[in-house]
């Protein structure tokens, strides 16, 4: 099968994953199948595959590439609906892994008329889920510049938050900003002139703006909380993100659920691992130049995993 791109990361995450022939496994983030597809390839006759996307692109891809496939189940849905999805396909048993690449994917920055992408031109979109109708740019017309401001903080950590805002809101109120090249030249002339930039200016806005439409880092939390639930013993979740805020998420939920609680010394000493359910297998991966060379995407990747015990 050929695909429209190398998926990041992928024989770290087919390892990592530890998949066994009869087991049952997660892809949240399909995509256009790259991990999929290399997962089926593990897995036998009676293994199990439930493959997640809510971006309808994703799902006439799925359907027709595995539609033959028995052991491929494909749901059009928020992955932080995990828990009713698995027990749509796959009853009340428990999974043996569950995947989580975040973020935008490569069609989706690729293709301009989604809207995710600062140096092409199209409508200033960004539903990961066409069928929303809230729009990036509906709801930059709709918000205010302090609503605006404290988003491009908050998701994007963004230091010209405020005067980027009010920019936004002057280009909407005489008609400026149509397209997306339209909102990243606003973006990029609030940023101090005849300075060198390892990255374009709109970087962290158009991060900000995606992550808060999409409802994205929320959505994080509820499916990593889910989790515990949903995955065997020995089973693992593996976690690839691109930016530090999904990191620290992920990074503090496995932590937290790893660790234990901290003694105070000349107490009593109680059973404190029975309030751990995960293990952590590995420190944050980082692609390969190889693997960065294949696929730029993979450069900002970051990959942690943890095991149910």
């Amino acid at each position: 099968m050929t695909l429209s791109h190398s998926p990041v990361l992928l024989k770290r995450v087919i390892e990592s994953l530890k998949i066994t022939s009869n087991g049952t496994y997660v892809d949240c983030t399909f995509g256009r199948g790259g991990h999929s597809e290399n997962i089926l390839e593990k897995i036998g006759t009676k293994g199990k595959l439930i493959a997640i996307d809510k971006d309808s692109e994703a799902e006439n891809f799925a359907l027709k590439k595995f539609q033959d496939d028995s052991r491929f189940f494909f749901e059009k849905n928020n992955f932080s609906n995990i828990e009713l999805i698995i027990k749509k396909y796959n009853g009340s048993n428990k999974v043996n892994g569950i995947l989580l690449d975040l973020g935008v994917s490569s069609p989706q920055l690729d293709n301009p008329s989604r809207g995710f992408s600062f140096n092409k031109e199209g409508p200033i979109d960004m539903r990961m889920d066409t069928e929303n109708k809230m729009t990036a740019l509906l709801w930059l017309k709709e918000a205010n510049v302090d609503e605006i401001s404290k988003v491009l903080k908050k998701y994007g950590e963004e230091k010209y938050a405020n005067k980027i805002a009010i920019q936004i809101k002057e280009s909407i109120k005489s008609n400026k900003l149509k397209t997306t090249l339209d909102l990243s030249k606003t973006i990029s002339g609030c940023y101090p002139k005849n300075k060198s930039r390892k990255k374009n200016p709109a970087t962290k806005s158009f991060q900000a703006i995606r992550i808060f439409i999409n409802k994205e880092l929320q959505e994080l939390e509820k499916i990593l909380n889910d989790c515990l639930d949903l995955i065997e013993k020995g089973g693992r979740i593996v976690v690839i993100s691109f930016h530090s805020l999904e990191d620290r998420i992920v990074k503090n939920f496995i932590n937290k659920h790893s660790q234990g609680r901290n003694v105070i010394s000349n107490l009593p000493i109680v059973n404190l691992d029975k309030e751990l359910t995960l293990k952590k297998i590995k420190v944050p991966l980082k692609a390969s130049e190889d693997e960065i060379q294949n696929n730029i995407r993979a450069r900002s990747a970051r990959m942690r995993v943890a095991e149910r015990i």
